[in-house]
């Protein structure tokens, strides 16, 4: 269980999760002032629009594009694919900073989904990387730096913003993506063989849908991205209830805060290892649904800060189990489809979510998107019923 960093194996985790940290500050340093350079661009009606059509746009190019990357990966490695996310979302980074209006900012979010997946690839890579009783560990780990990156990236993407402007900030960036496209290949450590190039991406993919056990974990996973989204839309007009008088401050520290209680809990729960996958996956899950119907009763910040911070945790633990039960339950020569079709489904689960949520804030209340969001984890719960502890061998972390 114990990982030295000079070992191979430590020295790619170590550098992996160094590529994740970058690439997520990057994600989310940018995306916050997309609005903005809307404005700047010069853009007078229909912003909010805009916005929400840019920032859908980069989900479902990403949708689409996932499970065909993943297929690829599979053939010619992982590495490739890191690097082709990320000195492809450079290049198109730099054009972006360059752009002239909304429209050719929609189409370059669209074409940044195409290139996207550095995440999901790295991900895939320690995977197969991993000796089986330091998976559970390692992917913990790649999931804390995501987090703190996730946390990092609003606060550098400000001062970035500052100091050189959106479009000297959409440079640097892009230079942090070519970076983390390279780091990769910094690890020295050669990926096992992959799939069989005789069969085409089509089948690779059909193939994983085929997997019953991995189209179970696919749908949980569904659900539990449509809960997370579903709270998004409506989370800022919550605390502006709350607190009218500070609702910027409190609204970023509300989105903030459930990223630092992830980052802290991801170490630690890749360690536990007393605890079956399959039950330590739904205690997560019906967690994380009492802790979201709570909040839907939330009164003041401090109580809705509280009950975000300690959902954090269950929110790491969702997702490092649902990503050690793919990568345990495929085939090990073509998870980089499982982990493909997964992020692509996952993706129409955040249009999925986001959509339910408004809907429902909008027609019953504010509340209902918390309680919406509740019923979706619900939901996952008791469909997590169906998934079946992989085999003894496979399973001890």
């Amino acid at each position: 269980m114990n990982l030295s960093f000079f070992s191979a194996e430590g020295r790619n985790l170590f550098l992996i999760s160094a590529g994740v940290f970058i690439a997520q500050i990057v994600f989310s340093s940018i995306t916050p002032f997309l609005p903005s350079l809307l404005i700047e661009m010069g853009l007078k009606s229909n912003i909010p629009l805009w916005s929400s059509l840019i920032f859908a746009a980069n989900s479902l190019t990403s949708g689409i594009m996932a499970p065909i990357w993943g297929a690829i990966s599979d053939r010619y490695g992982k590495k490739p694919m890191m690097a082709r996310a990320g000195l492809g979302m450079g290049a198109v980074y730099l054009l972006t900073a360059l752009s002239k209006n909304h429209i050719q900012l929609l189409l370059l979010r669209a074409l940044n989904g195409i290139f996207a997946g550095y995440i999901p690839a790295a991900i895939t890579f320690v995977a197969s990387t991993s000796r089986p009783e330091n998976l559970s560990q390692n992917i913990g780990l790649v999931n804390a730096a995501s987090a703190v990156g996730a946390i990092s990236g609003p606060l550098i993407g400000g001062l970035l913003a500052k100091i050189f402007g959106i479009r000297g900030s959409l440079m640097v960036t892009a230079f942090l993506l070519i970076i983390a496209g390279i780091l990769p290949y910094a690890t020295g450590v050669k990926e096992p063989p992959g799939e069989s190039k005789s069969r085409s991406i089509r089948e690779s993919i059909a193939e994983t849908l085929k997997n019953r056990q991995l189209f179970l974990i696919f749908m949980t996973g569904f659900l539990i991205q449509a809960a997370l989204m579903a709270i998004l839309p409506t989370l800022n007009l919550v605390i502006r209830n709350l607190a009218p008088e500070n609702a910027e401050f409190y609204t970023g520290l509300v989105f903030s805060i459930i990223g630092i209680s992830t980052a802290i809990a991801s170490p630690f729960i890749g360690r536990i290892t007393s605890i079956p996958l399959t039950t330590l996956y739904r205690l997560m899950i019906i967690g994380g649904s009492l802790l979201t119907a709570l909040q839907g009763f939330a009164s003041s910040v401090i109580s809705l800060l509280t009950l975000r911070f300690i959902f954090g945790f269950f929110n790491a633990g969702m997702t490092i189990v649902g990503n050690v039960l793919i990568a345990k339950s495929g085939d090990s020569k073509n998870q980089g489809s499982s982990f493909g079709v997964y992020n692509g489904i996952i993706s129409i689960g955040l249009v999925f979510g986001s959509t339910l949520g408004g809907v429902m804030s909008n027609r019953f209340g504010l509340a209902y998107s918390f309680f919406s969001s509740a019923f979706l984890l619900l939901a996952s719960f008791f469909l997590s019923f169906l998934i079946r502890e992989p085999e003894k061998e496979k399973s001890e972390i």
